[in-house]
């Protein structure tokens, strides 16, 4: 998909119907930002050169400062993705997240530091609640939930609710 198309859904995802709502969302709408920011980042991460790099350093020096987020651009995040509160948030090297995801602030997406980086796969439809914590090769089931300050370190099944410290599936 082109990233164009990618923007305008993620514009349609955000804003009302109607040309000044969508004006309006583009310029002030924080979460369109967020994302609009890792779309572009993301798409040039991939055409690298001095130009390129260069504006990739802006971009992720604007996501840290603007919105105090740290959303790598080698992230792989889906359609229809929502911030509703998009600040502290951050999303490691090499996490998956699929579509129809909500994820709200202070979230952690990252690895257990050790010698093998594994990052998480986040399915479609999951709700990650605030300041919670999904950390290593941990992969979220379809329609599941992560509760507000859970630190998930296991798989979570399917139509699942984890909450906790460590989680604990319910």
């Amino acid at each position: 998909m082109s990233i164009f198309k990618l923007i305008s859904q993620d514009l349609n995802n955000y804003s009302e119907k109607g040309l000044h709502r969508k004006l309006l969302s583009f310029w002030f709408n924080m979460p369109f930002r967020l994302i609009l920011n890792y779309r572009i980042g993301h798409y040039l991460s991939k055409r690298r050169n001095i130009l390129t790099n260069i504006i990739i350093m802006y971009l992720k020096k604007k996501q840290l400062i603007k919105y105090s987020c740290d959303i790598s651009y080698q992230a792989k995040i889906g359609r229809n993705i929502k911030f509703p509160h998009p600040l502290g948030i951050v999303i490691g090297v090499g996490s998956v997240i699929d579509d129809n995801v909500m994820i709200w602030q202070n979230v952690t997406l990252g690895s257990k530091g050790a010698d093998t980086k594994a990052y998480p796969h986040i399915k479609s439809n999951v709700k990650i609640f605030s300041a919670a914590q999904i950390i290593g090769g941990v992969t979220v089931g379809e329609n599941s939930r992560i509760g507000a300050f859970s630190v998930v370190l296991k798989d979570v099944p399917d139509n699942s609710t984890a909450i906790g410290i460590p989680a604990i599936i319910k």
